[in-house]
This record gives structure tokens, C-alpha cells and sequence, in this order.
């Protein structure tokens, strides 16, 4: 979490550290693998904040893809034939050895207090620390849906599954009424408003699923 009174951030609460960023995109490692450190994944869609105590922003980005392996093609995994609990057991040095890194769209960022739905002025640091993002700043950030606009040519995944993927997250992590499902298909409405079938394709995807 971050300390909002004194701009510090806690990196024992962090989940993933930034190894590269551009003013688009992040790219963040865990700093040991999930297993070892009781953590989950982050979901596809979900919303994650990028912070420093170098700067005064709070950059948000939503994961668009989660990559769980070996840091370098020396320790590439092999096939065992182990249950996970037996090699956990029997050969616990292979998680140690395992990384999981996470990609993240940026969609805004916080200054002084205030959300904007747009890219920031400079991209997150390197070594910057990696959080959920709270309740409070999802439900700040999506107001109003200005952002799935940034999300609407993602070329590394499927960009729709990407939009409904993140719509959901958004409506069930801060547990909103389906009126905000109608309000983003709304939105998405205006965006696609030439492409009939990508948005009514899209339109299903965002009903609510677990």
C-alpha cells in the first residue's frame, strides 16, 4: 500500500518490482516466485499502481498478460513427472530458481490528489515498487471510461478480451451494480460505433463471470 501521508511507499506490500517501462507499457518481476512467497497471480484485467518515493505520481496500468518461467535460458524448467507437492518436497530449490513477470497497459496516473485517465508525463522507474491497486483508486479511475480507449489497440493479446476482462474487474472489484456494466457498454458503443459486430461481440463479454 502507499502512505498517503507521507508519500512513502511500503515495499514489503509490494507484489512485483518494474524491470522496464515505456510511457505505454510496464513490465514488472516478482522478486522470488508466487508459490514461495504465498502470493497470487495477478489477473488478467486488473488493475495494478506503479510507485515512487522519487516522484510525486501514482501511475495505474491494468495486466495484460502474465508470464510465469525461468528468468534465462540456462535454468529452463524440464518435465519431472512430480505432483507439485513432491517436488516442493523433494526439489524446492526449482521454485526458487522460477520468476513470473507481469505486463501492464498504462491507463492514468494520480497527482496531488487528483486521477487522470490519460498517460502520464514520464514513464515509472525502474526498481519501483509494484501494488494492487486499492478499492478507492479503481473506483476513482474508472468514473468514467475515458481509459478503455488506451486499451483499444493492445497488438500483444486479444485488445477485446483485454476491455471486457478489465470492465469486469472493475464492476466486481469495487462491487458496483450492473448499471456500470450498461454504462461501459455504453461507452464502448461510442468507440465502436463503426464496427457492429466487434461491439456487440465485446458487449457479451462484459457480462459479469467469475
Amino acid at each position: 500500500m502507499v502512505e498517503k501521508a507521507t508519500g512513502k511507499t511500503d515495499a514489503r506490500a509490494a507484489i512485483a518490482e518494474v524491470l522496464s517501462s515505456t510511457i505505454t507499457t510496464v513490465i514488472a518481476q516478482t522478486s522470488t516466485h508466487d508459490e514461495i512467497r504465498g502470493q497470487v497471480k495477478p489477473r488478467f484485467g486488473s488493475f495494478l499502481t506503479i510507485a515512487s518515493d522519487d516522484s510525486d505520481l501514482r501511475i495505474f496500468a491494468v495486466v495484460y498478460n502474465v508470464i510465469a518461467g525461468a528468468p534465462d535460458s540456462v535454468h529452463k524448467p524440464l518435465a519431472m513427472g512430480m505432483t507439485r507437492d513432491q517436488l516442493r518436497s523433494e526439489q524446492p530449490h526449482i521454485f526458487s530458481l522460477l520468476r513470473t513477470e507481469v505486463h501492464g497497459a498504462i491507463v492514468g496516473y494520480e497527482k496531488n490528489g487528483i486521477v487522470y485517465q490519460h498517460l502520464p508525463p514520464h514513464p515509472p522507474d525502474v526498481h519501483d515498487f509494484v501494488f494492487p491497486s486499492t478499492i478507492e483508486q479503481i473506483t476513482e479511475l474508472t468514473q468514467s471510461f475515458d481509459f478503455l480507449r488506451l486499451l483499444l489497440h493492445i497488438s500483444s493479446v486479444p485488445a477485446d478480451e483485454l476491455l471486457a476482462a478489465t470492465i469486469r474487474e472493475a464492476q466486481q472489484t469495487t462491487g458496483r451494480s450492473e448499471q456500470f456494466l450498461i454504462a461501459a457498454g455504453q461507452s464502448l458503443s461510442q468507440l465502436l460505433q463503426n464496427d457492429y459486430d466487434r461491439l456487440l461481440s465485446l458487449l457479451r463479454k462484459i457480462r459479469p463471470s467469475c
